[in-house]
């Protein structure tokens, strides 16, 4: 199969996709690709691709390093990322700020500040360090800094606090909404890098492309003629090549 068939072809499993809210069955890719010799690996960087452009692949297969055993196995055991010298002596000098506020009782203050009074909210802040430090901890690791997760269970209190009134389980409510928060941090952050780098390999290839093009110095190619050559939309081209720093 040429790249003009694969990209036709990856055309149009996007717009199904597209026209079924964004969200594609794996059966489906894999029907599109059948009898092209296209192995799971590359059936993988096509899911890639599909989640990267926001649809959600039904049913798509772990990568080899990645698969499951059909068999049972017992469920891994969640190892915590060590904080750095730099996180701890963070975090050292963050709870300074809140030592004297250690013997705050959060029931007591939940009960205040569900109550009516705002002045407490200062003090639950402080009462939920603790929960914000845990949560952090246990959900670290080695590509976003410690301080940052811990900022994010902040914002995450601050969400909760503002929609207190709603829960039953105030206490509990609370700890999710930290945990969530964190959480979804990370994974947006995951899923920045995992397109940054898809980019950075999307700007490495155009650049080699383009220069094996422009070779000969008294042929000057416009950028539609290149995203011509390149299969590639105008638009894409330049903000690929801005990057580059050759786009003039």
């Amino acid at each position: 199969m040429d790249i003009i068939e694969f990209q036709n072809k990856l055309k149009e499993v996007q717009t199904l996709a597209l026209n079924n809210g964004k969200k594609v069955k794996a059966s489906l890719v894999e029907k599109f690709f059948e009898g092209d010799d296209i192995t799971q690996d590359k059936l993988q960087k096509v899911y890639d691709f599909l989640e990267i452009q926001g649809i959600y692949v039904e049913g798509a297969k772990k990568s080899e390093e990645n698969s499951v055993s059909e068999e049972p196995v017992a469920e891994p055991v969640e190892e915590i990322v060590p904080l750095t010298q730099e996180e701890a002596e963070y975090l050292e000098e963050y709870l300074l700020g809140f030592e004297s506020e250690k013997e705050l009782v959060k029931e007591e203050l939940l009960n205040e500040f569900l109550s009516g009074s705002q002045e407490c909210m200062e003090k639950l802040i402080c009462a939920y360090q603790d929960e914000i430090v845990k949560a952090a901890k246990k959900m670290n690791c080695e590509d976003i800094f410690f301080g940052d997760l811990i900022q994010e269970g902040n914002m995450g209190l601050l969400t909760a606090l503002n929609r207190l009134s709603e829960q039953d389980n105030p206490d509990k409510w609370i700890i999710k909404e930290i945990e969530s928060t964190i959480k979804l941090f990370i994974e947006e952050q995951t899923q920045q890098k995992k397109e940054d780098h898809i980019l950075v390999e999307k700007v490495r290839d155009l650049e080699k492309k383009v220069k094996e093009l422009t070779e000969d110095e008294d042929v000057k190619y416009s950028v539609e003629e290149l995203a011509t050559f390149l299969d590639m939309d105008v638009e894409e081209m330049e903000s690929v090549l801005r990057l580059t720093g050759d786009d003039k």
